[in-house]
């Protein structure tokens, strides 16, 4: 094995462990906007999604930055579907941009049906990207 390549897998298992507490977080922060959507509390939705917005934000960049950066050095043939999920992430982004106007309507109910509209996007893209790991782990 290179060295080059070495450092590619270092890198690769740091950005899993990171990735994988990162998920941990943003479930809890998404748990933590539905208590405050099932309340009906505005400040406490808009806070929770901006911590949200936040957070999925920060583990977007982490993955853009550096785990698929990795991954694609160790497996240059999955190129097309790593920049697939990348634009997924700015997708993904935009989408719950067009969120923050619906937490100034009077009622959240928009907002509600939105997020959760947002979160099946979600799942979508967290299949695929579990896919594509799964299948470079299996070829590894």
């Amino acid at each position: 094995m290179e060295l080059g390549e070495s450092g590619l897998r270092y890198r690769m298992r740091r950005a899993l462990r990171q990735i994988g507490d990162q998920h941990r977080q943003l479930h809890e922060i998404r748990d933590r906007l539905g208590a405050a959507l099932a309340s009906g509390e505005r400040r406490e939705v808009r806070d929770a999604f901006v911590r949200y917005r936040h957070a999925i934000g920060a583990h977007f960049e982490l993955e853009d930055e550096v785990f698929f950066p990795a991954l694609h050095g160790l497996h240059p043939e999955e190129q097309e579907d790593l920049e697939a999920l990348g634009l997924d992430h700015a997708g993904l982004l935009a989408a719950l941009q067009r969120l923050v106007p619906l937490l100034e309507e009077s009622a959240l109910e928009r907002f509600g049906a939105a997020f959760d509209a947002f979160r099946r996007d979600l799942r979508q893209h967290e299949k695929r990207e579990e896919g594509l790991v799964s299948r470079i782990a299996d070829e590894g």
